[in-house]
C-alpha cells in the first residue's frame, strides 16, 4: 500500500531556478502593452486567489487514491477475465515505500515569445512525483503523466497507483490554468493560451527543473497528446509514447464546428468581450447539462476553449511523421463511446502512427479481452464500451496498466 506521510504541502527549490527578487516581479508586470486608460475586468474576479489554491494538499490526493470505486477490484483482478496475463508474472512484488503527494516548484518559461513579456512568464507548477528528490536510485525508469484538458493529475492518479508499485517513478503535471498551476502574475495568465508549442516548451523546462534528463514512456491523455506528440517529435531522451483515447489529428465531434471554437477564443481575447463569454458558457453548460462538464469550473471550461482553438492541427502531420521516423514505441487506446472523438478519428490516427489493426487488443461489453493475432506484439488496445476517460473504469484501468507495464519491459530490453 502506498503510505502518505506528513500533510504539509511540499516545494520541490531547484538550484537551477533563483527565485526571482521583488524588482524581477517588476519587470514582468510592467510588459502590459495595452494604455492604462484601457477598461479591464480585475482578474481576481477571474480566477481564485492564491490562499485558495493553497488548500489542495496531501490528503485530497490520498482521498483519490484510497476512496473505493464503483465494481472496484484489486490491481490483479484483470487476470480475472482473460485467457492469459501480459508477460507482467502474477508473482511480482511492488515496492510501496514510494510517496505520493501534491509538490510546488517555479518554472520559469516562454522565453521571447510574446511580445506583452518577452522575458517569459513564471508558473507555479502543481505537481505528483512517485519518487521525488531522487528517491529510489538513479536507475529507477520514469513515466510521465500528461492530463486532458480541462484536467488535472487527479484524471491520472488512477494508473499512477499500478505504475508506482510496479516500481517506476511516475510523475503527474498539471498545465497552466487547470489543477492549482497558475502564473505568478495574474495578467499572464490571460496571455498564456496553452498552444501546442506553448506547453510543449512549458514541459521542457518543467521537466528540466526536476532535472529530468530520460523519460522512459510519456503518457498523454485527451488533448495531452499534442505535446506528448510534438516533444516526442524531436526529443530522442523519449523512450516510448503512450497516447490514451487521444485528441484527432484533425477537427472532431468535441471541437465542432471549429470555426466557432476560434470564435470563442477571440472573444476571450477582447475584454469587452469576456464576461458576455462566461455568461454565455455558463448558460450552454447548465442548460444541455453535459455529464463530461457538469463538475468542471466554467473558467477550466473557458481555458479548455481557449486551448482547443490553438491545438495546431496543422504541425500534426509533421510531428506524426517524425515520431514514425524515430521508430518511437507507441501505445495506442481507444474508446468505442468516446463522446468527443469519433472512433473513425482514433483509427486514422493509429494508422497514420504505422500501428496495424492486428496488433490491437479489444475489451469487449462483457469486459472480455480479446487477444490480437500476434500476442507479443500487443501496441494498441480498443475498449468497446470505454469512455474519453476510461480510467475511471477499474477494469479498464487495469487492462491499460498492464500494458504500459509490458511495454516498458519490452522497451528496456530492447535497449539493453
Amino acid at each position: 500500500m502506498l503510505r502518505l506521510l506528513q500533510h504539509a504541502v511540499l516545494r520541490n527549490v531547484s538550484p537551477i531556478c533563483v527565485p526571482p527578487s521583488i524588482r524581477f516581479f517588476s519587470k514582468l508586470g510592467a510588459q502590459r502593452t495595452w494604455p492604462k486608460s484601457t477598461p479591464c475586468f480585475c482578474p481576481h474576479l477571474l480566477h481564485h486567489r492564491r490562499q485558495v489554491q493553497r488548500s489542495h494538499t496531501k490528503e485530497n490526493v490520498g482521498t483519490a487514491i484510497n476512496a473505493p470505486l464503483e465494481n472496484s477490484s484489486s490491481w490483479k483482478s484483470v487476470y480475472e477475465t482473460v485467457t492469459q496475463p501480459f508477460t507482467a508474472e502474477r508473482d511480482e512484488t511492488f515496492s510501496d515505500t514510494a510517496e505520493l503527494s501534491v509538490r510546488y516548484i517555479t518554472v520559469h518559461t516562454l522565453y521571447d515569445f510574446y511580445v506583452e513579456c518577452p522575458d517569459g512568464i513564471l508558473f507555479d507548477v502543481c505537481y505528483v512525483d512517485s519518487h521525488p528528490d531522487g528517491v529510489g536510485g538513479k536507475d529507477i525508469k520514469t513515466v510521465v503523466l500528461l492530463p486532458t484538458s480541462p484536467g488535472s493529475h487527479l484524471d491520472v492518479l488512477p494508473l499512477m497507483r499500478p505504475l508506482v508499485r510496479a516500481g517506476y517513478r511516475v510523475v503527474a503535471i498539471n498545465f497552466p490554468g487547470y489543477g492549482k498551476t497558475n502564473a505568478f502574475i495574474k495578467a499572464h495568465e490571460f496571455i498564456f493560451r496553452g498552444a501546442t508549442d506553448e506547453r510543449t516548451d512549458f514541459l521542457l523546462q518543467f521537466l528540466k527543473e526536476l532535472k529530468i534528463d530520460k523519460v522512459d514512456m510519456l503518457v498523454a491523455q485527451g488533448s495531452g497528446c499534442y505535446p506528448a506528440i510534438d516533444l516526442a517529435a524531436s526529443h530522442t531522451w523519449i523512450k516510448s509514447l503512450a497516447l490514451i483515447c487521444p485528441g484527432g489529428h484533425r477537427a472532431f465531434r468535441g471541437v465542432s464546428p471549429y470555426q466557432q471554437v476560434q470564435r470563442m477564443a477571440m472573444m476571450y481575447d477582447k475584454q469587452l468581450y469576456r464576461l458576455p463569454l462566461i455568461l454565455w458558457v455558463m448558460v450552454t453548460k447548465y442548460v444541455q447539462r453535459q455529464p463530461h462538464r457538469w463538475n468542471v469550473p466554467i473558467l477550466h471550461i473557458i481555458k479548455s476553449i481557449v486551448e482547443a482553438a490553438n491545438y495546431q492541427f496543422e504541425s500534426m502531420e509533421t510531428n506524426i511523421f517524425a515520431v514514425v521516423n524515430r521508430q518511437l514505441p507507441v501505445t495506442f487506446v481507444y474508446s468505442g463511446q468516446d463522446s468527443l472523438v469519433e472512433t473513425e478519428i482514433s483509427r486514422e490516427l493509429a494508422v497514420a502512427l504505422k500501428l496495424k489493426p492486428e496488433e490491437f487488443a479489444q475489451v469487449d461489453s462483457d469486459n472480455y479481452f480479446i487477444y490480437p493475432e500476434k500476442k507479443k506484439s500487443t501496441r494498441g488496445l480498443y475498449l468497446e464500451t470505454g469512455r474519453h476517460n476510461p480510467l475511471k473504469h477499474q477494469r479498464h484501468c487495469d487492462v491499460i496498466a498492464l500494458m504500459l507495464i509490458d511495454e516498458l519491459k519490452r522497451t528496456t530490453k530492447n535497449l539493453s
